[in-house]
């Protein structure tokens, strides 16, 4: 698939102030390549940390929860070799590229109060080359989206036509603000073999010191919250001092519908749900993730948060649990339970047993042994959790 002509979606925005929550331990600071942990342990003998779960390696957090090369003006590899010293995932932060039949598709990831607040630009298409290409120029997908894309497990269509479909949803969020409208399906919906308050709890055990737990902690919170399983708890928020300087340089709030309707439409554009699912699995997962994301908002909102800092902080939570293997089984488990009620609709229904020929009343005497069996096995029990994996990994212990 075609990376060129490079697009951009309408109404996306950013530009970098220098926030530095991206050099924080709110994400993994990797992966790193062999070429660029060579020159790292050269230049930062034991600076590098071997994560799993999934396996990659990366910089170590220093003491103070940052990149060890993070100094108050900014990253010193920046400042003393230019934007091509830093590694590939440095350098390609915030951007994403998706391989289209039309081009490559630029989002742009919402982790970051650059993105989310303030006087923003319109995304550069020039400058998100520079930061997506490699030492050699060369660009590289995130994603790859063939000519038919999936809409339901049972419907593929053309990609012309997914973007007739995906355009008519930008319009009704743009003419309506409001995600739930847009994306026409429901937040919580069935899973397969767990349960929403199982998730929640296996996402709040993900909380280990770091920024990136407690966001995992905040999001498990909320998502209890919704349920009504658990009431408001005072978590700390260590991401704060960068949203402090975003909100500072920020004098003139916009609307938090604003923040988020903006984020849904680059989780759309971006067509990383493509990975996961169909597209009615991405939209139900996609509203889920705006409610639990609406909740903390509200819970900032009551703790004094001005609205749309409140907004850019639920959304940066709410992206980076969506980008986590934790909720990748999610996604999943999603995807499973959507394929069986396909399957309940499209099996004919039994006439009853009386009705039946050969069969004179509906008592037809006991259950096999295994029939009896599965029901217990399907019927008893709690839910089961997913395994309790994230996207920032799992420290080896």
């Amino acid at each position: 698939m075609p990376l060129r002509p490079l697009l951009a979606r309408p109404g996306a925005r950013f530009a970098c102030a220098g926030d530095g929550l991206c050099c924080t331990d709110v994400h993994a600071l990797g992966p790193l390549g062999r070429d660029e942990q060579k020159a790292f342990r050269l230049l930062l003998p034991g600076a590098l940390i071997r994560y799993t779960d999934p396996t990659f390696t990366a910089i170590r957090p220093s003491e103070k929860r940052q990149c060890p090369l993070l100094a108050p003006t900014g990253c010193a590899l920046h400042a003393s070799g230019g934007p091509l010293a830093k590694p590939n995932t440095c350098r390609r932060f915030p951007y994403g590229l998706a391989s289209t039949p039309r081009g490559g598709r630029v989002s742009t990831n919402h982790r970051c109060p650059c993105r989310t607040l303030g006087e923003r630009p319109p995304v550069r298409l020039d400058e998100a080359e520079r930061s997506l290409g490699d030492r050699a120029g060369r660009l590289w997908a995130d994603v790859v989206v063939g000519p038919r894309v999936a809409l339901t497990a049972r419907r593929r269509v053309a990609f012309s036509t997914y973007e007739a479909v995906e355009a008519d949803l930008f319009a009704r969020l743009a003419a309506s603000g409001d995600p739930f409208d847009a994306l026409e399906a429901r937040p919580l919906p069935p899973l397969a073999d767990t349960s929403w308050d199982a998730i929640g709890h296996a996402l709040r055990a993900e909380v280990d010191g770091s920024a990136a737990g407690e966001a995992f902690g905040w999001f498990g919170d909320a998502l209890l919250q919704l349920s009504g399983a658990l009431r408001p708890s005072r978590r700390a928020r260590p991401w704060a001092p960068a949203f402090d300087r975003a909100e500072r340089r920020s004098p003139s709030p916009e609307g938090p519908s604003e923040v988020f309707a903006d984020w849904v439409a680059d989780e759309i554009w971006s067509l990383r749900w493509t990975l996961c699912g169909p597209f009615d699995v991405a939209r139900a997962e996609l509203v889920t993730r705006y409610a639990v994301g609406r909740r903390i908002a509200q819970t900032l909102d009551a703790r004094g948060a001005r609205p749309d800092r409140a907004a850019a902080e639920a959304v940066m939570v709410a992206e980076l649990v969506g980008s986590s293997s934790l909720w990748a089984d999610v996604t999943k488990s999603l995807r499973a339970a959507a394929a069986r009620e396909a399957r309940a609709k499209k099996r004919p229904a039994r006439a009853p047993a009386s009705a039946r020929p050969g069969e004179s009343g509906p008592s037809r005497g006991p259950l096999p042994g295994r029939a009896r069996a599965g029901l217990r096995r399907r019927g008893a029990g709690r839910s089961r959790a997913p395994s309790r994996r994230s996207g920032r990994a799992r420290r080896p212990g």
